[in-house]
């Protein structure tokens, strides 16, 4: 059922923005981006909501096609939103102007930079980069969409992170959140190559919290439902997300993204540091859903140094 229900999206997708691509080349991000989106927007955040309404698009997942539906959501939704907060919250409180977003898919990180006049660039593959520029001529003014560009960049490509870097005038902020687990080892070398080319040309950083994706989520589903319950947890989103990705994903890819990036500090001489993912969670929408119990534990959560900076100097 379910993907019955991704392949009707992906020819809807395709026939909506134009494109002219295979359904090989949209359904691996596409699903994803739309998924997160939907855990999103379950979490309460309204341009998520906004989106996936212009999208048009049922949930792809519900208590109908989804075992333990309630729970994958809550815990999946709180840790989308936290991931999500933590990188708008840095480059706000770093104030930075140039966001290079690799892998963003419908990401709202997009709606909210261009309208505090910051230059976001989403690259994605060309067909959900097509389709993420059409949704957002739809929701924002034009003159904030000036501040917005979305082109092919994939992470193995060199000639697309610099060209994207060259459209930036002074340093940039490259955001990466979910795209790794998706990625083999060859091609995160190759991304991290790419990086370390664009932090080196242009200055600047980047984050994210995908080298912690196991404990941050067993940690939230620990805070709901408790330490027993967390592994459980973890395991049947692994399961969802395999199912979504015909068995793409495997054990191998999440126990070797620590490498990768023992491989950007050693070979590539990258510096690497820690920083919190949000200190005040007060303002998050997750935390209206829970009790103050709940939230004074996801408080603590997000505290936790999960979020991770990397530099060229």
């Amino acid at each position: 059922m379910v993907k019955n229900l991704l392949t009707a999206f992906l020819c809807a997708l395709v026939i909506a923005v134009g494109a002219k691509v295979s359904a090989a080349e949209m359904e691996m991000v596409s699903y994803s981006a739309q998924v997160k989106l939907q855990w999103l927007a379950s979490a309460g955040v309204p341009e998520a909501k906004r989106i996936l309404k212009e999208l048009g698009q049922v949930n792809i997942y519900s208590e109908k096609n989804l075992r333990d539906y309630d729970r994958i959501e809550k815990v999946n939704s709180i840790y989308q939103e936290l991931v999500y907060a933590a990188a708008v919250q840095y480059v706000q409180q770093n104030d930075y102007r140039n966001i290079l977003d690799i892998g963003g898919g419908y990401t709202p990180r997009a709606m909210v930079f261009a309208r505090e006049g910051r230059k976001y660039f989403g690259g994605e593959l060309m067909a959900v980069a097509v389709s993420a520029d059409e949704v957002m001529k739809k929701i924002l003014e034009p003159k904030y969409m000036k501040n917005i560009v979305y082109d092919e960049v994939l992470a193995e490509d060199n000639d697309a992170f610099l060209s994207a870097a060259d459209t930036f005038d002074g340093k940039i902020c490259i955001v990466e959140q979910g795209l790794m687990i998706y990625l083999t080892q060859d091609r995160l070398a190759d991304m991290y190559e790419n990086i370390a080319d664009v932090l080196r040309q242009n200055g600047g950083c980047f984050i994210t919290s995908d080298l912690m994706t196991r404990e941050l989520f067993k940690d939230i589903a620990a805070a709901l439902y408790g330490e027993d319950q967390a592994q459980i947890l973890y395991d049947e989103t692994k399961d969802m997300y395999e199912e979504l990705f015909y068995g793409f994903l495997n054990e191998e890819n999440f126990n070797d993204r620590l490498d990768a990036i023992q491989y950007a500090r050693d070979e590539l001489n990258l510096k690497i540091h820690h920083a919190p993912l949000i200190l005040d969670t007060s303002k998050l929408y997750c935390t209206r859903q829970l009790t103050a119990e709940q939230a004074e534990k996801i408080k603590q959560i997000a505290a936790k140094k999960y979020l991770w900076v990397i530099t060229a100097d």
